[in-house]
């Protein structure tokens, strides 16, 4: 692909492990790099398959970008945000015409379940409400 062909930027994150500084450990989320790609949407033929059996395409892109040696994609720490959406690595990268010079990995947006506002059901509000999150 020329290089007028990489006309969308994608950032590159790890999740790592962090000292918390009282002798345990937390999780920070580190930009390894940003990166020039090409973006597309799956055709009818190349469908995901989740876990209850049901096929969609909505969420899911196919990233083309040129193969760097010092970055090693994997689908366990690593993972994508396009236009401040997260994104998990969903295939394997497929070096592209076994030329050496680009890669292509199919990436699927992550769900988020949130909600911005809840208000209760009939209009009022118990007096002793405390703030508490869904998982």
């Amino acid at each position: 692909m020329r290089a007028r062909g990489y006309n969308k930027q994608i950032e590159l994150w790890q999740t790592t492990k962090v000292s918390d500084g009282f002798g345990g450990n937390g999780v920070t989320n580190e930009l390894i790099t940003r990166t020039w790609c090409n973006i597309k949407t799956p055709l009818n033929g190349s469908y995901r398959t989740t876990e209850e059996g049901v096929t969609d395409t909505f969420n899911s892109l196919i990233i083309t970008l040129r193969k760097r040696n010092d970055v090693v994609y994997n689908s366990l720490n690593l993972f994508f945000k396009y236009r401040g959406d997260k994104y998990i690595i969903n295939s394997e990268p497929i070096n592209v015409g076994f030329e050496d010079r680009e890669i292509q990995i199919m990436i699927i947006k992550e769900n988020v379940y949130e909600a911005n506002a809840i208000s209760p059901i009939g209009g009022s509000v118990f007096p002793y409400t405390f703030n508490f999150q869904l998982i």
